[in-house]
């Protein structure tokens, strides 16, 4: 097996510090609250400031963790959901899966199927949702990426919501789509709103509880 670049070691350390904090956190945490779970489009969802302001005072726990593909996410689904006995779970996990070359759609499927079924049998009464992966900016604006990875597309990121809904259909879970906000006339992500190709602003995120807020 090829060693792991730098910055690819680089970040898992970092979410080996994270998962340690979310473990120290969850010692103290409220069982049977909501939980976000995923990647860097969740961690960086700045959801107890949004509610805050808005007045909403029920617990929702935040454990993205950024960078993560699925089976990285696996690694420390302990701290990141089962320690916290979740009576709802929001997720949105695998993008990173999508710039991986191969079978990209299949493969990330089959990969987030097993997560949610370990989630699944350890949790049995938790409401898992699905939530749609976000839009993306043009391609063209995609800078350049790292050697042996695909640029996400439009296309790509479409192809793999419908085996994401699909995936929860299979499995009897929710699935969610919060895009409409975020998208411009062509179903792009709006320019507005963007910070680059595939992550968007705090200005993105209003809209995005706006919605999940009458499912937690």
């Amino acid at each position: 097996m090829p060693e792991m670049p730098d910055f690819r070691k680089m970040f898992m350390n970092m979410a080996r510090q994270k998962a340690r904090r979310y473990r120290e956190l969850n010692a103290v945490a409220v069982k049977g609250a909501v939980v976000l779970a995923g990647s860097s489009l969740m961690e960086n969802f700045p959801v107890n400031e949004i509610m805050m302001s808005a007045g909403d005072t029920r617990i929702v726990y935040n454990r993205g963790i950024s960078a993560m593909t699925i089976e990285q996410y696996d690694e420390f689904l302990s701290e990141c959901v089962l320690e916290l006995q979740p009576r709802k779970l929001f997720i949105n996990i695998g993008s990173n899966d999508l710039n991986l070359p191969g079978d990209t759609v299949n493969n990330m499927a089959n990969k987030y199927r097993a997560l949610l079924k370990k989630i699944m049998e350890a949790l049995p009464a938790c409401e898992i949702t699905l939530l749609a992966f976000y839009p993306v900016r043009p391609e063209s604006e995609a800078g350049p990426g790292e050697e042996g990875r695909i640029v996400r597309t439009k296309a790509l990121v479409n192809e793999a919501n419908i085996a994401v809904k699909a995936l929860a259909e299979e499995l009897g879970l929710n699935y969610l789509d919060l895009n409409a906000p975020l998208m411009d006339e062509n179903g792009y992500m709006k320019k507005e709103i963007s910070t680059d190709q595939i992550h968007f602003s705090p200005a993105g995120y209003l809209p995005v509880y706006e919605q999940l807020k009458e499912y937690f």
